[in-house]
């Protein structure tokens, strides 16, 4: 919310209610793919599905890469910046600025062992603590938005602030253009709704994967707006440029309104959403990349399963090193473009000035480059869910029939659109590091473009059969069977 408040200010709110409502138009579109294909592969599974395997390919190679650089990108706010501001803020401890490093690589490599320890343990963690955090957020947020003296519906008219913004919008290029760069980071803040999907092979029912998406995207998207418009109305809403610019604004706001017990309540929620976050997003990268290497699409190394965990141990160790080399260079490539030297980086109090911006811009750059994943996957879920219900002339009557348009034609079409107008944002007018990091997007697409056309060319048998093959724990099982 920080991240979204330095370009939507005000608007920080709407922005995430239009992410919430946009995410909320592709749980349909998931629903419909899933009704169709339940597979470890997730998305990639889906395009395969309705587009044959190039479209899918690419898909599989775009979809990880999101999650790769999202799990990379949270610990570099909250190991960089959170956690240092909270210890100075309540308790006056100084830590250098080396400290981000550590505590990545500690968000990030115990997650990843839970990850290869199973699904279910994973749950019953996340399942507890996870309603635990919405309770408590849902609960405080609305007695902020009681006692705050700021409250106004004109939070959510992007053209009722230019009295109080106007230079700030003009200078990104006017309030929508705000509003679209701070739904960058309210988009984001979805990322891993879709986890559920990837676990097709590992639930005993594929319509449980619809029951996930909806119930998540709700609560979390609910909660999230409420929480964002709390948090603008309790540090006020004429002053949400220095909101922007404070390490742990959130904090700062749940200390003065409910005391120095909640404000370390919502410090100990946020390094527990960054764990859980980790869990799921390694989770899901790795079955994708499981998936693909099953398929001959990446090498087998991929496709191993454990003998007794039956989980995709060799991807997801990949994945937890992958997004521990990404944010670890990151912090330093995006901090000396910030002005910020590796020496600096280092050396500096960690809730120096120098250090949290760099920290905070790094943030920002994966967090975008996360965005252009994100967006491509499910443009190319919006156009199979549009295509495969083409191919297949389905008869439909009554209240189906008019439905049918509706759910699979207009809502995806919409929800394209949306991504569209948001990626349009981030690339014009330029703004650093948002532009930069959607040319780093590009070419990773690039990249997934030419491989699969040297899948195509080199390994024809592998390309042919990508994305058709299902259930993880059938195939493990019958391998355990013949002796393998």
């Amino acid at each position: 919310m920080t991240s979204a408040a330095a370009f939507a200010f005000v608007l920080t709110p709407l922005a995430f209610l239009l992410a919430m409502l946009t995410m909320f138009i592709e749980v349909n579109t998931l629903y419909h793919l899933s009704k169709c294909h339940a597979s470890a592969g997730g998305y990639y599974g889906y395009v395969a599905t309705a587009m044959g395997p190039f479209a899918a390919i690419i898909t599989g190679l775009m979809y990880p890469i999101y999650q790769i650089v999202s799990t990379a990108a949270i610990p570099v706010y909250v190991a960089g910046i959170v956690l240092p501001g909270v210890l100075n803020y309540f308790f006056g401890i100084t830590l250098p600025g080396w400290i981000w490093i550590a505590f990545i690589l500690i968000f990030i490599l115990v997650p990843i062992i839970l990850s290869m320890i199973g699904i279910r343990p994973q749950m019953k963690y996340i399942r507890y603590s996870a309603l635990t955090e919405i309770i408590f957020l849902a609960i405080t947020s609305l007695v902020i938005i009681l006692e705050a003296k700021d409250n106004t519906i004109n939070i959510f008219n992007p053209f009722a602030w230019n009295s109080v913004y106007g230079s700030q919008f003009n200078a990104i290029g006017g309030p929508l253009a705000g509003l679209g760069l701070g739904m960058i980071f309210g988009l984001t803040s979805f990322i891993g709704y879709g986890g559920s999907a990837p676990l097709g092979d590992e639930v005993k029912k594929s319509r449980n994967i619809t029951k996930a998406l909806m119930l998540g995207v709700t609560i979390v998207g609910i909660v999230l707006t409420e929480v964002s418009y709390a948090l603008t109305v309790g540090w006020g809403v004429d002053n949400m440029a220095s909101f922007a610019s404070s390490n742990i604004p959130g904090i700062i706001v749940y200390t003065h309104y409910l005391g120095i017990a909640c404000g370390l309540l919502l410090a100990l929620f946020a390094f527990n959403s960054a764990f859980s976050d980790s869990v799921a997003m390694q989770s899901n990268a790795g079955r994708v990349y499981f998936a693909m290497g099953r398929d001959g699409i990446l090498p087998k190394f991929f496709s191993y399963v454990h003998e007794k965990w039956i989980t995709p141990s060799k991807s997801l160790l990949f994945i937890g090193t992958t997004s521990s080399i990404v944010a670890i260079l990151s912090g330093f490539i995006i901090g000396y473009l910030s002005g910020v030297n590796p020496y600096q980086m280092l050396t500096l109090p960690a809730t120096s000035s120098q250090v949290s911006s760099a920290l905070s811009n790094a943030f920002d750059f994966l967090t975008t480059i996360a965005l252009v994943g994100f967006i491509l996957a499910h443009f190319m879920n919006n156009t199979a869910v549009m295509v495969l219900y083409y191919k297949l002339k389905e008869k439909h009557v009554g209240f189906n029939k008019l439905l049918h348009p509706i759910q699979h034609y207009l809502l995806p079409a919409i929800a394209t659109v949306i991504f569209a107008f948001v990626l349009y944002e981030s690339i014009w007018p330029p703004v650093f590091p948002v532009t930069q990091a959607v040319g780093v997007g590009a070419g990773a697409l690039a990249f997934s473009i030419g491989y699969t056309f040297w899948i195509k060319h080199k390994k024809p048998e592998s390309y042919r059969r990508a994305g058709t093959t299902v259930n993880i724990v059938q195939e493990e099982m019958q391998d355990v069977g013949k002796g393998k």
